[in-house]
């Protein structure tokens, strides 16, 4: 072991490649033309994935956007908005509306930019960790993951928070490399702003603080009694508690914090949200991804045998972050992203070691056999992850070149509700919704302690049809649409009030207050 501490010792030519050409000018200037990948990513998502005219890829992009709006309009979050995620992708979301108006391509690019970030960041580390053949293979594993493309535009939360994970992850391993400080501060920033964009992220903790305590014991064994062999924890400490204290006290309010716990722990105690074929649980995701957990297997294994030990902090993420979900309820499909991200470039790993063991075979007389199993095996789980996960992934894509234009029935009969909206929104000062992308879209604010109205929020019990109709009282919205949910609160409300229906879609109710006040 070197001086350096915690580092993987250099790896055979056969097993992987040779870092050394990487530290210099030259090879920075080559690892950095690979970020032609993502941007390569980037472009084909903008030209061909049909984005910019669906309605709704979840109802969640709609509570994101409308939380956005209210923040705009002045109202705060926590305080006023009612809100149990924490606070940094809205208030990323409302920096971007201002930059380019309230329109829902707009957030979607900004989360379209966080996926690319995610793939620039496992791609340099495959890169730079274990070549070529790994790094391209990372960016095909992760984009044929099951709902990666879709969920790579939509105004949602988990895959942002993903994306600064693994930000720090790179930047942890960087500082594994040269011991550089400036790679533990990105490291401890991105990971505060990964938990402050979703809480799941905070398992990756105590993995990057056992790898420092690793390191550090490695160094005081070395060089005992040298005081600033403990620098780097604080260097990595002091930016991640610093923002997490800043977001703490100047956004959320200590007075708050309930609203990030409460509803998560009700939902995970109540009978609404017991495992079904509706509410899948996190192994109902993963066991159509057999092939690639087994090359994340292989991943791993190579990282044991070449002790590359960097590389172990993605089997302790996914290993983590399986333990996480395995009995959390109710189980989304953004939420496997948090163990399928990390296994899918273990898993490129493994591929990219058997594509180049496979070469080298090819190239080498007499032919070795010794090994040959191993890398047989990984190629073949690689084909058929491939094969079984590609078509769906094509399917999703529209093949039209550019993919700039919308057919007139698409989304006919959204179109209509947000166009009577838009004509009576003169007239209305607010609306009441389960369906906030409506809301946003009409540019017309709900209640800010309803904006969040969502599954879990009602069928927990956190919010009850009592507390909804001493909202609506105290701010008298002139509209009224119903899409999701049975609100009996709401039909209370209006059987008080002179409301009329004003649609004849079969899906939506939409009624206005005629004669308001």
């Amino acid at each position: 072991m070197t001086a350096r501490g915690w580092v993987p010792r250099a790896a055979s030519s056969g097993d992987r490649p040779s870092t050394s050409a990487s530290s210099s000018g030259g090879g920075r200037r080559i690892s950095y033309l690979w970020l032609a990948l993502p941007l390569a990513f980037l472009g084909v998502m903008l030209l061909f994935y049909p984005f910019r005219y669906v309605f709704e890829f979840d109802t969640d992009e709609g509570i994101n956007a409308i939380k956005a709006l209210l923040s705009l309009r002045g109202f705060g979050l926590y305080s006023e908005i009612w809100n149990d995620q924490p606070p940094v992708f809205t208030l990323l979301l409302v920096f971007w509306f201002r930059l380019f108006g309230l329109r829902v391509v707009a957030g979607r690019a900004l989360v379209l930019l966080f996926s690319s970030a995610l793939i620039a960041g496992a791609v340099l580390y495959l890169r730079r960790s274990w070549g070529r053949e790994a790094a391209v293979a990372g960016l095909l594993f992760l984009v044929l993951l099951p709902f990666y493309c879709e969920l790579s535009v939509s105004i949602m939360i988990g895959l942002p928070s993903i994306a600064f994970g693994i930000l720090s992850f790179a930047g942890h391993v960087r500082w594994h490399e040269d011991r550089r400080p400036v790679w533990l501060i990105l490291s401890g920033a991105s990971l505060a702003l990964a938990i402050l964009t979703k809480a799941f992220t905070v398992i990756l903790v105590p993995l990057w603080v056992l790898g420092l305590i690793l390191a550090l014991r490695h160094d005081l064994r070395l060089e005992p009694g040298r005081l600033r062999s403990w620098l780097p924890f604080l260097t990595w400490g002091l930016p991640f508690v610093a923002i997490c204290l800043l977001a703490l006290f100047l956004v959320i309010g200590p007075e708050n914090v309930g609203q990030l716990v409460e509803v998560h722990l009700a939902a995970e105690r109540s009978p609404a949200f017991v495992p079904s074929e509706l509410l899948p649980t996190i192994n109902t995701f993963l066991r159509k991804l057999i092939p690639l957990f087994l090359l994340a297997g292989v991943g791993a294994y190579h990282a044991v045998r070449n002790r590359t030990w960097h590389s172990l902090y993605l089997v302790g993420w996914v290993a983590s972050a399986y333990a996480l979900l395995l009995f959390n309820r109710p189980t989304w499909p953004h939420q496997q992203l948090l163990i399928t991200v990390p296994a899918a470039i273990l898993a490129a790993i493994g591929a990219g070691t058997a594509i180049r063991d496979l070469v080298t075979r090819l190239r080498s007389r007499p032919f070795s056999s010794s090994g040959l199993p191993v890398t047989l095996i990984s190629l073949a789980a690689a084909l058929v992850f491939v094969a079984t996960r590609g078509p769906a992934t094509l399917d999703e894509f529209d093949l039209d070149l550019p993919n700039l234009k919308t057919s007139p029935s698409t989304n006919l009969q959204e179109r209509q509700i947000v166009a009577l909206m838009s004509d009576h929104a003169q007239e209305t000062r607010w609306v009441f919704t389960d369906r906030p992308m409506f809301a946003f879209l009409a540019k017309l604010p709900v209640p800010p302690f309803l904006a969040v109205l969502s599954s879990k929020r009602l069928l927990s019990g956190e919010l009850t049809q009592i507390e909804i109709l001493e909202e609506l009282v105290a701010y008298k919205p002139e509209m009224v649409l119903a899409g999701r949910f049975d609100v009996p609160a709401a039909r209370e409300y209006m059987r008080r009030r002179n409301f009329r229906r004003i649609d004849e879609t079969p899906f939506y109710r939409l009624y206005f207050r005629l004669n308001p006040p």
